[in-house]
């Protein structure tokens, strides 16, 4: 790659970042490609390359971003540890519907950077505080850690405009009764549930009673 030509704008990778997370959050993660970015700050398309060597690490870039939101301020030391737990978990619920579009990176990779890794550090030291051993609490950060992305990145499909989402959700008109008895016996009470954020609670609170309560 050669040299910076003379009075090229200087472009920052924050630039970068942030003209990426406002496509994500306009257009979709689809959207996103380096010449469209490129579009979007009004330079050309190797000029982002000093910055960022390819789109993964656009992505990595992408959920630092995100992941730096983490507000872990309100963790109290002297709270029961379920509650510390349940704490963090929320926080990173909330961090990734702060940017649904963007929620799904989470999934598609390993935590690696210093940003990235922030919340679990601080579950494995509210962990190893309750008396938990290493072993334990990476496999009770793992499955946690798993549970609050996967079911916050479903959410986040749920609430996107995706050329992946299915409209015709809830549509089993092509159900009979007598094949699946208990399902139609359940939409009896369709109301009574389909809500994200209270399944999102009961599934939490069920792991973190058998993953961290019945350990300690």
């Amino acid at each position: 790659m050669g040299p910076r030509k003379a009075n090229t704008p200087t472009l920052t990778r924050g630039q970068i970042v942030r003209a990426a997370m406002t496509i994500v959050d306009r257009d979709g993660l689809e959207a996103l490609s380096m010449r469209k970015l490129a579009a979007e700050l009004g330079v050309g398309t190797m000029s982002l390359y000093y910055h960022v060597p390819d789109k993964s690490a656009l992505y990595d870039l992408i959920l630092d971003a995100s992941l730096r939101e983490v507000d872990l301020s309100d963790d109290d030391p002297d709270a029961p540890v379920e509650a510390r737990v349940t704490g963090v978990a929320h926080a990173i619920r909330d961090t990734l519907l702060n940017h649904p579009r963007a929620a799904i990176i989470a999934m598609s990779r390993s935590l690696r950077t210093p940003t990235q890794l922030r919340p679990i550090e601080k579950l494995l030291q509210v962990l190893a505080e309750a008396g938990m051993s290493p072993a334990q609490a990476m496999q009770t950060v793992n499955v946690i850690g798993q549970y609050a992305v996967g079911v916050t990145v479903m959410y986040a499909n749920h609430i996107n405009d995706s050329e992946y989402r299915d409209e015709r959700e809830g549509d089993y008109t092509e159900l009979t009764p007598e094949e699946f008895p208990a399902m139609f016996q359940t939409m009896q009470h369709a109301e009574e549930f389909g809500d994200w954020d209270a399944d999102f609670e009961a599934g939490l609170s069920a792991l973190i009673k058998g993953l961290v309560t019945d350990r300690i």
